[in-house]
């Protein structure tokens, strides 16, 4: 199998692929899960309700080398922009971070290595130089980036199915609460209030207690 090079494109543009020279000796994924603790009298701890899933994280570091293109101090034909040093590949990665004219927001970018494919925006971006020549130009340096996941709206609404959740789930009443503002959080629609009623038997369904656990059935 040919070697692979990974490649990182500007998805809001829809420009060509920029290929990293270098492939990466490791990178990392992480997601985290939001927990509220809903403090109920009377128990040890709290109890814990899911909130929300966060963004997966992505980060990794990335080597840009130039020195080969040095011969005798003068660029060599792989040089692009014929300076001796790593200008344009860090102005490509650069733009990574930098915020569209048009997009008033940096871009959009998708990461590819083999099987590996990942969509996200830049959210942190480090260079380090690590080589120069005897003229000061940068010939070798590290670049780290750590990527969050991003999914348009459009895309993400177009998923969820606001008439039903994916299974049966319990919900722990804060205070405050009331049936119908649950309804339109857990369906997408307060007038479902009275599903939730008839799955707890509830008797007066507008007064409920903090600390009632709920059972939030499918539609």
């Amino acid at each position: 199998m040919p070697f692979q090079r990974a490649t990182i494109q500007n998805l809001s543009k829809g420009t060509a692929p920029v290929e990293v020279k270098f492939n990466p000796s490791e990178y990392s994924i992480q997601r985290n899960m939001s927990y509220a603790e809903v403090q109920i009298p009377g128990l040890e701890t709290p109890v814990l309700q899911f909130v929300r899933g966060d963004a997966q994280t992505l980060s990794l570091e990335l080597f840009l080398d130039a020195s080969d293109r040095v011969a005798k101090g003068k660029p060599t034909p792989d040089s692009i922009d014929g300076s001796k040093g790593i200008d344009t590949d860090l102005g490509e990665l650069r733009r990574l971070v930098t915020i569209d004219e048009d997009l008033h927001a940096p871009p959009v970018v998708e990461l590819k290595w083999g099987t590996t494919k990942f969509q996200g925006v830049v959210t942190n971006y480090g260079e380090k130089f690590v080589l120069f020549d005897q003229e000061g130009a940068i010939l070798r340096a590290r670049v780290t980036l750590q990527l969050k996941s991003y999914t348009p709206a459009k895309i993400q609404l177009e998923k969820l199915n606001k008439q039903s959740p994916d299974r049966t789930k319990t919900r722990v009443v804060r205070e405050g609460e009331r049936i119908d503002v649950i309804a339109a959080e857990e369906y997408g629609d307060a007038a479902f209030w009275p599903a939730i009623a008839r799955a707890n038997n509830l008797a007066r369904p507008r007064l409920l207690a903090p600390g009632t656990l709920l059972v939030i059935p499918p539609l």
